[in-house]
Order: structure tokens, then sequence, then C-alpha cells
């Protein structure tokens, strides 16, 4: 479980395709002397969010991530839009204690999303994301939504788009920072939303 509060950025290095997939993902150098991502403490095993994907730790070398991705989680997520250079989001699992700054995430993308379009506001951005007919239902004004591994407030919905807001350290702190229009990005609906729905279809 995560809270979509990324803790590091990361830049793909190598992807193949063996029998699953396999990725290598470096770890971009923080500015934060408290980030929680401490590469000696991680431990083979361990679950990461990959832009919202989550993916289980299967070996590390010095700065190097890697982990397996079945052709289900492809198939199911932006990840093969990923190529060699590819900017995401990196997240550990919670722990007992931490503090929950964001939502519960679990790391199962829903769907996938299409940036429509952006537009600066002063410092801010405002992104409207097409996603599609079946999915829409579930989002609601000042409701939750991670976007690439991210924890955001829903502002507006539209039959077919909602938008959000990223404020300036956002923006300059993850994957936002390439995001351009037509951009495919991983959706995790709340999971408030899912058993809302689900008990109002009883």
């Amino acid at each position: 479980m995560f809270t979509g509060i990324v803790s590091r950025i990361g830049k793909i290095e190598n992807i193949s395709h063996p029998n699953d997939w396999e990725l290598s993902i470096s770890i971009v150098k923080s500015s934060q002397s408290d980030n929680p991502f401490d590469l000696d403490k991680l431990i083979i095993g361990a679950s990461i969010a990959c832009s919202g994907i989550c993916l289980t730790l299967k070996k590390i070398n010095d700065n190097l991530l890697f982990f397996d991705v079945s052709d289900e989680t492809a198939s199911k997520t932006n990840f093969l839009n990923w190529k060699v250079g590819t900017i995401i989001n990196l997240e550990k699992s919670l722990s007992v204690g931490d503090e929950l700054g964001g939502h519960f995430v679990y790391g199962h993308v829903d769907t996938t999303g299409k940036i429509e379009s952006i537009e600066k506001i002063n410092g801010s951005y405002k992104i409207t994301f097409f996603i599609k007919d079946e999915f829409i239902k579930y989002f609601a004004p000042k409701g939750s939504v991670s976007v690439d591994g991210v924890s955001l407030t829903v502002n507006e919905v539209s039959s077919k788009t909602f938008t959000v807001n990223i404020i300036p350290h956002t923006w300059a702190n993850t994957s936002f920072l390439n995001f351009k229009v037509n951009t495919i990005v991983n959706i995790e609906i709340d999971i408030l939303a899912r058993y809302l729905e689900r008990i109002n279809a009883n």
C-alpha cells in the first residue's frame, strides 16, 4: 500500500522481454536530506510503486533497481510507452507508523488516461485528462485520484474528462515536468469510489 506521495524520481535504463518483461531503473539523486527512499534500507521482495504500478524489487545493483513486469501489467498500463530514458515516479510501500500524506493507493492501475490539455495558471498547472467512458462515474469534484502514482484532488468532471491542479512543487519534483498533450498516464481510482459503486449496485 502507498500514499501517492512520490519519494524519488527514476530513469529507465533498460527494458527487455526474455519471458516476462525485465526492467532496470536508476535512482535520480534527491535534494531532500530526509527523503524516505533509502537505497540502503530497501530489501529484495519489497513493493515499489513505479509511476503507479506496484512492482516487486528483485535485485539491486548500486544505483539500479530491477523488476519483472508481466504481460498482463504491460497491457493494462502505460508501461509499453516507456523507453530508455523515460522518467518515472517512485514510492516505497508504507510502513507501520508512516505519515499518510496523500490517500490510500494500492498500485493497482485501473486504466490509462490521456492528457487533453495543459494550462499554466500563475505557477500551477491545470491538466485535463480524457478517460474511458466506463470509468468516469468513479470521479467527483474534491475526490482523490492517483495519476502516475501521484495522489491528486479532482477539480472538475465532465462526461469524458476530469481536471486536476498541479502545484509548482509537485510539477518540479515528479515526472509531470515532462507531461505534454497526448501523454498517456496510469490512473488508479480511489478505492472508496469503488466500494460506493458496489454498494449502490446492490
